[in-house]
């Protein structure tokens, strides 16, 4: 249902409150009616999964200099003396800025859309190009070469967005002395948002966490640190950093374990080459930045050796083998894996025998679908040969996972 509150001296707003049951189109018209408003220039209040936000265009110089002069003398003294991006998508964000670290893109696809806002350290090309990207100047999203962003989750607000040309920037309404703005209700309250001069006001129920969001600041090295609290703690952040490859095979003594060591041998060269994904390593798994490597077995047992053929087939690839022991597979294993890859189409079922809920995160490890042939009693040549099909699929999943970047996996593993 939307409302409109005017009064005498006192500018119209558009309320608009939200339900479940709201009408497609009621809805889309209310949108509609932010976004156009934010594309004049106009200041609107929007939900995030943290709290609500006065929105405005960052291509209104203007409109941001009216919202700095609403802003309390608390806030006015915090030293970020820049405004944070929000933007539709994260596909937007990954367009506009650009990430060297195939590790910064994967923390941001596991957290965005999201409670944390990211402050991103840019070189100053890396800068001018964002900002050439975004069509607005310096200094407005970025402080000393540190880029703001965050995606914020509720879809009302992420379709608001994706309908305004150029960047969207918010300030929560406790800046602006309306407290708490889990919801809007202080700044509809005696004619508070009339007088700021907002526009629309799409109520959307209370903000699902009600507190500040997580700032996680990405550093040019390649690695990050959570710098403040906030919705999500920094113990979730760093799990959710962390990825864990599990490969599949029957006995792991062949098929899997080289599976495993070509993935870290790719990974570390990742490291070395400046794509921070993480190095380290070594035989009982490992992987380092974040980045852990494992295999096991349907039928295996435990602590059996890598056969000879094996340590073989890796060394004709420039790997030298880890002290390899088999392990069977299990429930832990597969609940804790965040991808897993199987030699063949049985090796998933009996993975999803195990876990049911894993199917959606375990594939055969061939982009085709097709089994990996197990060479378990057959020349070394065949072994040769399997390991070097196995260098190009995980080349190939490496890549889409990006864990590694085109320019390392077109690189042979050592």
């Amino acid at each position: 249902m939307a409302k409109w509150g005017s009064r005498q001296g006192i500018s119209t707003v558009v309320i608009g409150t939200l339900h479940q049951e709201t009408d497609a189109a009621e809805r889309a018209r209310l949108e509609a009616l932010a976004a156009d408003s934010l594309q004049r220039g106009g200041l609107v209040i929007l939900p995030t999964e943290t709290v609500y936000g006065v929105f405005a265009s960052a291509r209104h110089p203007e409109t941001l200099a009216r919202v700095e002069g609403m802003v309390t003398p608390a806030y006015r003294d915090v030293p970020h003396i820049r405004h944070t991006w929000h933007a539709p998508s994260l596909d937007d964000v990954l367009g506009a800025i650009p990430l060297a670290s195939a590790r910064h893109r994967r923390l941001m696809r596991r957290l965005l859309p999201g409670p944390v806002r990211f402050d991103i350290e840019l070189d100053p090309a890396e800068v001018d190009q964002a900002l050439r990207a975004l069509g607005v100047p310096r200094g407005l999203l970025d402080l000393d070469g540190v880029f703001a962003v965050r995606v914020p989750g509720p879809d009302t607000t992420q379709r608001v967005l994706a309908r305004v040309e150029g960047p969207v920037v918010s300030t929560r309404l406790h800046a602006l002395g309306w407290s708490p703005d889990r919801d809007p209700a202080a700044a509809i309250a005696d004619g508070n948002a009339e007088r700021a001069g907002i526009e629309v006001l799409l109520d959307d129920g209370p903000a699902r966490f009600g507190v500040p969001s997580t700032l996680v600041h990405l550093t040019r090295e390649g690695g990050y640190r959570v710098e403040s609290g906030g919705a999500l703690e920094p113990r979730m952040i760093d799990k959710l950093a962390r990825t864990k490859i599990l490969f599949v095979c029957t006995g792991n003594t062949c098929r899997s374990p080289m599976a495993e060591a070509i993935a870290r041998s790719m990974i570390e060269h990742e490291t070395e080459a400046g794509g921070g994904a993480g190095g380290g390593g070594g035989g009982g798994g490992g992987g380092g930045g974040g980045i852990t490597v494992l295999s096991a077995g349907t039928s295996a047992g435990s602590g059996a050796p890598a056969s000879i053929e094996t340590a073989g087939a890796l060394r004709s690839l420039g790997i030298e083998p880890a002290d390899h022991r088999s392990r069977p597979l299990t429930r832990q294993l597969v609940a804790e894996a965040d991808v897993i890859y199987t030699m063949a189409a049985w090796h998933r079922e009996s993975v999803l025998a195990l876990v049911p809920t894993a199917a959606s995160r375990t594939w055969v490890l061939d982009p085709e679908g097709q089994d990996v042939p197990d060479p378990v009693g057959l020349p070394q040549d065949v072994y040769n040969k399997t390991a070097a099909r196995l260098a190009e699929m995980i080349r190939q999943r490496l890549v889409e996972l990006d864990l590694v970047t085109e320019q390392a996996a077109g690189k042979e593993p050592r």
